[in-house]
């Protein structure tokens, strides 16, 4: 749900930057009313509960097991790594190389992961981006 001040992550892989565009793009219908993604739907997220301004995608060629190389440059990380860094205890058994960042949205988490021949993504929490 839409929540001011939280950013909600998830990791994965999949097998280039163009697919991982295509899976999060959002897109008018005939009717000029947006679209769901996949990973909206994948992940059963109300396309009203976010603003799609407010998402953030990274891809990186070469698949990394942390939390720190994988999302380093994403939008306040000197804030939100050291938070995600304490949820998968620094690493993740597996390695990922895209994150999705959907910001001022605290996701309920009722679809932890989602396995496709194209890509795979884990809900990894969501937290605060705002300093208190």
């Amino acid at each position: 749900m839409e929540k001011d001040g939280y950013v909600s992550l998830w990791i994965g892989n999949t097998k280039s930057d163009e697919l991982l565009a295509e899976y999060v793009e959002l897109i008018y219908n005939d009717d000029g009313e947006w679209v769901a993604s996949q990973f909206l739907k994948d992940f059963n997220i109300d396309i009203d509960d976010f603003d799609e301004d407010f998402i953030e995608r990274i891809y990186s060629d070469d698949a990394v097991n942390s939390i720190a190389e994988l999302i380093a440059g994403c939008s306040y990380n000197d804030i939100v790594i050291q938070k995600y860094d304490k949820i998968v205890f620094g690493s993740f058994s597996t390695k990922a190389n895209t994150g999705i960042l959907l910001y001022n949205f605290q996701y309920d988490g009722n679809t932890r992961s989602i396995n496709n021949k194209d890509y795979d993504f884990k809900f990894i929490g969501s937290v605060g981006y705002v300093e208190q």
